[in-house]
């Protein structure tokens, strides 16, 4: 993907939803940083960015960056940012809510919180197992999460509207061990990613491949 010039610029539109759902708020938490490829887009913006990220080679490499890196969010104290995202992380943790919960508790009061995740079960291909995915979104469910995490939904979409129909085809007509061609990559790219982009606002309270939302501690 990294080869894919649309695919690294949809990062600009993942980038846009964070800053927009911050409101303005110049310091963040990203859980479960990774690389760190939105930390640090969001440094050049002069955002300041702590890390958590429990893999201890990339929060190592995070570290060497300059970012402040947690290892576990335990280690975050409590009422402690007005901001907190993470981008395709909740998929992968078994215990969904718990987390959510212990993302709401590093939030001070009036902060918001940007959970972004895959959608809908019936698109889980190869890729899903791939990459250790433990389930995929919907809408209401999503929200039901956060709310039951005692915090409040003040947006919520579906994403990547075409990319819908894209995985449900990699569905029927994918592989078996979760593998992309470069081709199906170029693909995707040059004629799925622009016109998503364009159809988002349309759609995104019925379908796409990815679905957020942005929740709020009162």
């Amino acid at each position: 993907m990294s080869r894919a010039t649309n695919y690294n610029a949809y990062n600009a539109v993942l980038l846009d939803l964070v800053l927009r759902s911050a409101r303005g708020r110049r310091r963040m938490l990203d859980f479960w940083a990774g690389i760190g490829t939105f930390s640090k887009l969001l440094r050049r913006t002069g955002i300041d960015v702590v890390c958590v990220e429990p893999d201890a080679y990339l929060s190592d490499a995070l570290a060497r960056e300059g970012f402040p890196v947690f290892r576990d969010l335990d280690q975050v104290p409590d009422s402690s940012f007005e901001f907190i995202f993470t981008l395709n992380v909740l998929e992968h943790i078994e215990d969904d809510r718990a987390t959510l919960c212990g993302l709401g508790a590093k939030l001070k009061k009036h902060g918001r919180l940007l959970v972004y995740v895959p959608a809908f079960e019936y698109l889980w291909t190869s890729l899903d197992d791939k990459v250790n995915h433990c389930r995929r979104y919907r809408l209401a469910d999503l929200e039901k999460l956060a709310r039951s995490a005692g915090l409040s939904v003040r947006e919520s979409r579906y994403a990547d509207s075409l990319g819908f129909f894209a995985a449900f085809a990699f569905k029927i007509f994918g592989n078996k061990h979760g593998h992309l061609s470069a081709r199906a990559v170029t693909f995707y790219d040059r004629y799925v990613v622009p016109p998503s982009r364009v159809l988002d606002p349309l759609l995104g309270r019925l379908l796409g491949k990815n679905v957020y939302v942005v929740a709020l501690k009162d």
